[in-house]
This record gives structure tokens, C-alpha cells and sequence, in this order.
């Protein structure tokens, strides 16, 4: 049995292909002149906005129904069109556009279209631009004895975008900076961290430089306490403010500092009635650290 089959495949191959190639050509030859239905998902191309306006949400794609002759389904699957939406006459705000508006074009039909979805929802606004601050976080902490005097972004940056997205944004923040054991004043190109892909910055990083000096110490005294409660809450402290405070900094920052520039507070809000004994937070300008601060915790009652 083996040596019958051995023996066909081998005998007269060429024959053999050539007619396994015309069986398959006049396979193809009649699957092209039939009717099919052809379900794709195609990609919505967004034509002729004005440079004034900007999508601020719309689909991709969109699923599409093509009916037709074989050979022309067959273009449609080796060469997916693109669904071509012109924008041209549309407004700020939300606007739907019916599938049938959507030009598709063929290079060989042809078809009939049909679209799962009638329509389709837009959302434009006004694109403008806006200068903003860049802001510098830090991480780790400067040789002892020294500290971060100032950090200085040496470029303008300007960002591009929806109006109504922009209207809370006024700061960028850039990648961390590192400042772990430096002594001495540095610059250092830092990444934009940008919050939106809606979003264009004229500038992906900064130069930055970063001024460090020696640190000095200050002690300030008789420093208010401030007790943060909810409406309905009622608090009182043993002592109402911090005897004393010992900060560090550079001696720019440090010399000019007065008891105006720090807050000492205690949230109470998420407390029930009864004693407690807390800690405070300090709040100090940038770049000032507290060193020492007596009393370290308040006794306090809620009622």
C-alpha cells in the first residue's frame, strides 16, 4: 500500500503540479466572480480641520460591512482603505457625523458599504498655546553641610493644546532630579514629564542648573500652632505654639527666613472625641529642612 502511494506522488510529477496549479487558479477564478460579504475594521482618517481647532475625542476605527465580487473583497483584505472624514465645516463642541459621510476610497469595485454604527461622535475645541512653569522635584539630599540654594530652568517652555484642558494646567514637572552627596553647583538636561499625548511641548527636556552652597543654621522661636478640623469639631492644645525650631538651608534662603514663612499644624479632621497626644507638620519654604523642634508632639483634646 505505502510503495502504491510512494509510487503515484513520483511518477510523472510535473504533470502533477501543473494540474494541482490549474485546479487552484480555477478555484480562484470562480471564488472572484461571486458575491461576498466581507466584515473589516477600518481606520477613520480626520481630514481638513482648521490649524485653529484640535480632536479632543473621536474613534479610530470603525467597523465596516463590504459586499461584492470575490476579486474586489480580495483588494479590500490585501489593502485595507481608510475611512476619510472631512472636518472642514465642523464647530467647537460635540459633534456626530453620519457613517454614509464617510468617504471611502476603492481602487476596485464595485461594493456595496454598510456600517455597524450610523454614526459617529467627535469632540473638537479650540487648540492655543500657554507658557508654563517647570518644576523641579528632587530626590536624595546634598553632601552634609551643604544644601540646594536654588534650581534654575534655563528654558522657556510652551505648551500646545485643547483650551479647556489647558485652562488647569499652569506647571510641568520634569523626571526626578537627583542631588544625592553634591557639594558643588551643576547643570543637567531633565526630561519633561508631559501629562496628555493631547498635549505639545516646544521642548521634550530642560537645562537646568542647579546652585549649591554651603548650609547654615537658624533657630526661631514662639512659632504658631495651627489646628485644621472639620465643621462640627471643636479642639483645643496644651501649648498653641512651638517653642522652638531649628532649620538648615543655605544661608539665602535661611537668613531671610521669619515665623511668617512656616506653619505648624495638626489635622484633626478624621479624629473622634478624646485626648491625643500628635506631631505636627512643618511646613518650610524649598529647600529648607527642620533640624530640631521642641515640643516633638502637642497634647491636644477634641470635643
Amino acid at each position: 500500500m505505502l510503495y502504491n502511494i510512494i509510487s503515484f506522488i513520483t511518477r510523472d510529477p510535473i504533470r502533477k503540479i501543473f494540474a494541482t496549479i490549474f485546479a487552484f487558479g480555477l478555484w480562484i477564478y470562480v471564488a472572484i466572480g461571486n458575491n461576498y460579504s466581507y466584515q473589516r475594521e477600518i481606520k477613520v482618517l480626520y481630514l481638513n480641520l482648521p490649524d485653529s481647532f484640535i480632536i479632543v475625542d473621536s474613534v479610530s476605527r470603525i467597523n465596516v460591512i463590504f459586499s461584492g465580487r470575490g476579486g474586489a473583497l480580495f483588494s479590500i483584505w490585501a489593502a485595507p482603505p481608510k475611512a476619510q472624514c472631512n472636518l472642514s465645516d465642523k464647530d467647537i463642541g460635540q459633534t456626530i457625523i453620519s457613517a454614509k459621510d464617510l468617504r471611502i476610497p476603492l481602487g476596485y469595485g464595485p461594493l456595496k458599504i454598510d456600517f455597524q454604527k450610523p454614526t459617529i461622535d467627535v469632540l473638537i475645541d479650540r487648540k492655543v498655546e500657554k507658557a508654563v512653569t517647570v518644576m523641579v522635584p528632587t530626590k536624595g539630599m546634598p553632601k552634609k553641610g551643604y544644601a540646594i540654594d536654588e534650581i534654575e530652568v534655563l528654558d522657556t517652555v510652551y505648551l500646545t493644546g485643547p483650551q479647556e484642558m489647558l485652562q488647569n494646567i499652569s506647571e510641568l514637572q520634569t523626571e526626578s532630579l537627583n542631588v544625592r552627596n553634591r557639594s558643588i553647583s551643576f547643570e543637567k538636561d531633565l526630561k519633561l514629564e508631559i501629562p496628555s499625548p493631547m498635549l505639545d511641548a516646544t521642548k521634550k527636556s530642560v537645562e537646568v542648573k542647579i546652585n549649591i552652597a554651603q548650609s547654615v543654621r537658624k533657630t526661631l522661636t514662639g512659632i504658631p500652632l495651627v489646628l485644621v478640623y472639620a465643621p462640627g469639631q471643636n479642639a483645643k492644645a496644651e501649648k498653641n505654639a512651638l517653642d522652638t525650631l531649628i532649620v538648615e538651608g543655605s544661608p539665602g534662603r535661611v537668613r531671610q527666613l521669619s515665623n511668617n514663612d512656616i506653619e505648624v499644624r495638626i489635622k484633626l479632621t478624621k479624629l473622634g472625641t478624646g485626648d491625643y497626644l500628635l506631631p505636627a507638620e512643618i511646613v518650610l519654604p524649598e529647600y529648607v529642612i527642620p533640624v530640631k523642634s521642641v515640643p516633638k508632639k502637642f497634647q491636644l483634646t477634641v470635643y
